[in-house]
C-alpha cells in the first residue's frame, strides 16, 4: 500500500470513528451500551468470519497463536468497549474522548516496553502537542454545570479505556506477521463479543422498544459495517506496515472529526478555543515525525546514495 494511500485511508477510519460519537447515540436511545456492544459483535463477528473464508479460503489459527488472539479480543473488544461504554456513559462526551484520545502514549510506551519500537522524544513531544490541541477542541466547547455527578467513574473509565487501547495494537502486531488484518479482526471480534454477550445475559436484555426503531438499527449498521469491519480491517493493515505508534497517531483526529460532525450535523457551535485546538494538533502530528519527515529522510537517503554511487 502506497505511503497517499495510507494516509487516506487513516484519516478515513479516523473520521468514521469520529463520526460514531453522533451516529453512535442513537444506537443507545433504546439499548443499553453493554446490550448495543453486544448486538453489534453478535452480528459482525459471524460476518467478519464469513469474509475471512470466502476472501482467505479459510479461518484457521494455529492452536499456539490463539492465547494471544485471545488477548487481542479481551483488550480491544470486551475491555476498550466496556470501559469505553462506560466513561460515555458517566462523563461528559468531551473529557470521555479527551481521555482516549491519549491512548497513542501508551501505545508508544508498551511499544518500547516490549521491544517492538524504539523509544523516540520527537515523537513523543509531538505526541504532547497533539494530545494539548486535542484537549482544546475537546474541552473549548461548553457543556451544563452539575450535568455529570458520578464523574470520577467515568474518569476512571476513561482512562483504563486509554490503557486498554493503547495496549491494543501493540498485543496485535507480533499476529499481523502471520495472519491477515481481515482474519485478526473477525477472531478478536468473536473472542472479544462473548464476554460481553455473557455479561448482557446476566443482566438480562431489555431494550425499552421493541422492534428497535430504525435510527437504532442505522446505528448498528454504521457500528457494525464501518466501525467495526471497515475500521479495525484497515488500521490493523497499517500497523503492520507502518508500525504501532504511527498509526496510533491518527487517534488525535477522532475528537477533531468528532466536534466538526456535531458542528455539521446537530449545529454544535465551534468555538475559537476549538479552532485553535484543531492546528495545534495538526502541528503536533507533523512533530512527531509524520510522513512530511520520513520523506524528506528518503529522499536525503537517496541524495546521499547517489553521490556514493560508481557512475
Amino acid at each position: 500500500m502506497r505511503k497517499g494511500v495510507q494516509e487516506v485511508t487513516l484519516l478515513t477510519v479516523a473520521a468514521t470513528w469520529g463520526l460514531n460519537y453522533t451516529i453512535g447515540k442513537y444506537g443507545v436511545t433504546v439499548l443499553s451500551p453493554v446490550a448495543f456492544n453486544a448486538l453489534r459483535f453478535l452480528m459482525a463477528a459471524p460476518l467478519l468470519l464469513l469474509l475471512t473464508s470466502l476472501f482467505e479460503r479459510s479461518v484457521f489459527v494455529e492452536p499456539r497463536h490463539l492465547p494471544r488472539m485471545a488477548a487481542v479480543g479481551l483488550v480491544g473488544i470486551t475491555l476498550y468497549q466496556s470501559f469505553f461504554m462506560l466513561s460515555v456513559q458517566y462523563a461528559s462526551a468531551a473529557k470521555a474522548s479527551l481521555l482516549i484520545a491519549a491512548s497513542p502514549v501508551f501505545t508508544s510506551l508498551f511499544s518500547a516496553l516490549f521491544k517492538q519500537e524504539s523509544w523516540s522524544w520527537f515523537r513523543q513531544l509531538g505526541s504532547l502537542v497533539a494530545l494539548a490541541g486535542a484537549a482544546l477542541v475537546l474541552l473549548g466547547g461548553r457543556e451544563p454545570a452539575g450535568a455529570y455527578p458520578d464523574e470520577a467513574i467515568g474518569i476512571a473509565a476513561g482512562f483504563a479505556a486509554s490503557v486498554s487501547w493503547g495496549l491494543y495494537p501493540v498485543v496485535t502486531a507480533p499476529l499481523l506477521k502471520s495472519y491477515s488484518a481481515l482474519r485478526i479482526t473477525a477472531w478478536s471480534s468473536a473472542i472479544g463479543a462473548l464476554p460481553l454477550i455473557a455479561i448482557c445475559a446476566w443482566q438480562g436484555f431489555s431494550p425499552d422498544a421493541w422492534p428497535l426503531p430504525m435510527p437504532t438499527w442505522g446505528s448498528l449498521l454504521y457500528s457494525v459495517v464501518l466501525v467495526t469491519i471497515f475500521g479495525l480491517i484497515f488500521w490493523y493493515r497499517n500497523v503492520s506496515r507502518v508500525g504501532p505508534s504511527r498509526v496510533m497517531l491518527y487517534m488525535y483526529l477522532i475528537p477533531l472529526f468528532a466536534v466538526f460532525f456535531a458542528f455539521v450535523l446537530n449545529g454544535e457551535a465551534i468555538s475559537f478555543a476549538q479552532v485553535a485546538g484543531f492546528f495545534v494538533t495538526i502541528g503536533g502530528l507533523a512533530l512527531s515525525g509524520g510522513t512530511w519527515r520520513s520523506r524528506r529522510q528518503k529522499r536525503s537517503t537517496a541524495s546521499e546514495e547517489g553521490k556514493g554511487a560508481p557512475l
